[in-house]
């Protein structure tokens, strides 16, 4: 595991989403979350409703997770 400077560290379950489905879930932690949502100057439930996870793995260990908005969600 490679240590990252100055960086936060939280242990969370991933679960599958249903039995026989290609698809698992993962849970961001509550002050991420906030964090984001506070970038774009947007409550949760605002940020929630309005942006997606975006997960980029394949060309690194690890995988890399951001979020964009959603196009044409809530217009």
């Amino acid at each position: 595991m490679v240590e990252l400077k100055g960086a936060f560290r939280k242990e969370y379950k991933v679960t599958v989403v249903a039995p026989g489905v290609k698809s698992v879930k993962v849970t961001f932690p509550y002050e991420f979350i906030e964090r984001e949502a506070r970038k774009f100057g947007l409550t949760i439930e605002q940020f929630l409703a309005t942006y997606q996870a975006i997960a980029q793995y394949n060309s690194f260990d690890g995988v890399f997770y951001s979020f964009e908005k959603e196009e044409n969600k809530n217009e």
